[in-house]
């Protein structure tokens, strides 16, 4: 079953966020999905152990040596294995990305998070070398401004296209309902009208980035069966 790796050497970037919109939109869409959470902080597991359904099962990694056993023994038994990576070049991520189908490096639009995801390509590319094989990685702009691109933005994914860097096109907007997930540790499907305002936006722009990852997801597997 794929894996998909969040990785981003810069904290603030949404690089939870983004996991949980993941995993809880794969669930509401009735995938099965297992995250480990392999980021020191533990955004995650707290999450999943303060909401009463979380909707997915949510795995701490015991140690960098066993995070290949855990992504493996998931994989065998959901659907899709989401792993949250702490982004920096250590075992764990080294071992995780030997795994992964797709590494996910979340940024926000601003030249400095640009800089440092650059630090999270090279760690992917790196890895794939040294494997003999290609790793799929895609940025993912996030707490993006939902009304208008700013002038960083459009430089950046300007930049990006022309040093052939593959981004999704579907970016996760600057939204309450994204916030409130952590503040009432609920899905943003299983938030109240009162707990955050604009979950309707927040649903469709979380649900487009599902059917993006998911889409590009079928579109590496018909390569590789054209391949084989």
């Amino acid at each position: 079953m794929p894996v998909i790796s969040f990785a981003s050497p810069k904290g603030g970037v949404g690089k939870s966020t983004s996991a949980l919109v993941l995993a809880s939109g794969l669930s509401q869409a009735g995938a099965s999905v297992t995250v480990i959470d392999g980021d020191p902080n533990r955004t995650l597991e707290t999450w999943a152990s303060e909401t009463s359904d979380p909707g997915f099962e949510c795995r701490t990694l015991p140690s960098d040596n066993a995070i290949i056993d855990e992504i493996e023994e998931a994989a065998a038994s959901s659907q899709f294995v989401i792993v949250d990576l702490e982004g920096t070049a250590n075992l764990a991520m080294s071992r995780a990305i030997s795994r992964t189908d797709l590494v996910i490096i979340p940024l926000q639009a601003s030249p400095v998070d640009a800089r440092q995801a650059s630090r999270a390509i090279k760690l992917v590319v790196d890895e794939g070398r040294a494997l003999r094989r290609e790793i799929p990685y895609r940025m993912l702009f996030t707490r993006v401004n939902p009304a208008i691109a700013t002038r960083d933005e459009k430089e950046i994914r300007s930049q990006f296209r022309g040093a052939g860097i593959p981004t999704f096109e579907t970016a996760l907007n600057d939204r309450a309902g994204f916030r409130a997930m952590f503040t009432h540790y609920r899905s943003l499907w299983s938030l109240g009208d009162d707990q955050a305002t604009g979950l309707d936006k927040a649903r469709i722009n979380a649900t487009a980035f599902v059917q993006e990852v998911v889409t590009e997801i079928r579109r590496q597997n018909a390569v590789v069966e054209q391949t084989a």
